[in-house]
């Protein structure tokens, strides 16, 4: 027993080569000189917040941002703006940049001015509740003290409140920005932004604050205002500033003013143009170009090349793609599954238009193989009508051409065949004759 349990002890002493030795996986990454692509990576992390002078193609946008930031100087409130305009296009990044640099002169004035920033899109809910809960905890976090407010438990009135008292205890001028402001849907027939703005828009007369408050509304369209309660739309008056989408000569120029976040020589010959090209076929997005550009580097660093190339851009677009329509479909139900991929099979051998009556047809034929419900056109149609909410795809009423009559053309916005390979990966398409689908879809649209 003893020479057992020496054997025993020994090998529970010994190194294990799959998690202990010197020459394990995790040593070879985490140890030795580990050489990179990057000199400093924040500046491809679209999240940073960079100086003025990297920002391109915006001039008009910062001139109006800065002469509305300026009142906070001369101790007057600043006017709301409103900041328009498609994704990526830099309404974020160009009035949290001059925020700062108001920051930096406020200070040297002995002005006590900061702003506050919620992107009501990543929230748990898109209640009022919620909303005014977070922008107490940021705002309670720029001023340095607690905000010790539960969640749940206390009124939205009490919260709005101590969010009011920190702000009058702690600021002579603070600006709340609020993103994706669309989202702050909440529950009544009055969406919950409606409230919020009305809120924060009379803050000054009805609450006895002497903070100089306002705010910045960050949304993609202005079309947000159609919903305002008379009483907000009376009562908040913002300044427009229009966002247009970049070109790929405009995105060429804010990814070389962001080459710094490489060292030197570490950007191969066509890698900013190739980028740029993809941001512009994704509507001009600065923020998905910039992302593309720091994946392509991690793919580079993951391989050990010191040279990031073409081939690790459309590597890196290819996982982005992957992975956007891969959180799309991962949120669909059954039904809506097999209308998607019905839509994508007749897509794909159509040069990328799907009519829905054809699409209907290979949506029946794969429920037969699939021995599932078969929902009626209507119900089918409506399933893809949801799906364009998500950015998948889009829907036009044409007539003439398929057998004449009017009908649904639905065209995706996603590569077709990402979208096709993301629904096969789930088991159960396993048993769907893929080819024969796409035989009888090519007869139908003949």
């Amino acid at each position: 027993m003893a020479d057992e349990l020496g054997s025993s002890t020994k090998e529970k002493n010994e190194p294990d080569s799959a998690s202990g030795s010197e020459d394990s996986i995790v040593d070879d990454i985490l140890g030795g000189d580990r050489r990179s692509v990057f000199a400093d990576k924040s500046l491809v992390d679209s999240n940073t917040i960079v100086d003025h002078d990297r920002i391109y193609g915006r001039d008009e946008q910062l001139a109006a941002e800065a002469r509305a930031f300026r009142d906070t100087l001369d101790g007057e409130r600043p006017p709301d703006l409103l900041l328009y305009g498609p994704s990526g296009t830099g309404k974020s990044l160009t009035v949290k940049s001059v925020a700062e640099k108001v920051k930096e002169r406020a200070r040297e004035a002995n002005i006590s001015f900061d702003y506050v920033s919620v992107n009501f899109k990543t929230m748990e809910s898109y209640t009022l509740d919620r909303a005014v809960w977070k922008l107490g905890k940021q705002t309670a976090k720029r001023a340095g003290v607690s905000w010790d407010i539960p969640q749940k438990g206390v009124s939205t009135d009490e919260k709005y409140v101590q969010l009011y008292d920190i702000a009058d205890r702690h600021f002579d001028a603070l600006v709340f920005i609020l993103d994706e402001i669309d989202a702050l849907t909440g529950r009544g027939d009055e969406p919950a932004y409606s409230r919020l703005l009305y809120s924060l828009s009379r803050v000054m007369a009805e609450q006895h604050v002497d903070t100089l408050i306002s705010t910045v509304v960050v949304t993609n369209s202005p079309r947000f205002r159609q919903n305002l309660d008379s009483r907000s739309d009376s009562s908040y008056n913002p300044n427009g500033i229009h966002f247009s989408d970049y070109n790929a000569n405009e995105l060429i120029e804010i990814l070389n003013r962001r080459r710094d976040a490489f060292v030197d020589g570490a950007l191969g010959e066509g890698v900013i143009k190739l980028v740029a090209a993809y941001g512009a076929r994704n509507e001009g997005d600065a923020r998905r170009a910039i992302d593309l550009l720091r994946d392509a580097g991690e793919i580079a660093n993951s391989k050990g090349d010191t040279t990031v190339t073409e081939d690790h851009v459309r590597a890196a677009n290819d996982s982005v793609v992957k992975n956007r329509v891969l959180e799309i479909v991962r949120g669909l139900s059954l039904q809506k599954k097999l209308t998607v991929y019905a839509a994508a099979i007749v897509a794909d051998i159509n040069s990328g238009a799907a009519p829905s009556p054809a699409v209907y047809k290979i949506y029946k034929l794969i429920c037969h193989n699939l021995d599932s419900d078969i929902y009626t056109q209507e119900t089918v149609n409506s399933h893809i009508d949801k799906a364009e909410t998500y950015g998948l795809l889009e829907t036009d009423r044409t007539s003439g051409g398929y057998k004449s009559g009017v009908y649904l053309l639905f065209r995706f916005e996603e590569p077709v065949s990402a979208v096709i390979e993301t629904l096969e990966e789930d088991s159960m398409f396993d048993d769907i004759d893929s080819e024969n689908l796409r035989e009888t879809a090519a007869q139908l649209c003949s």
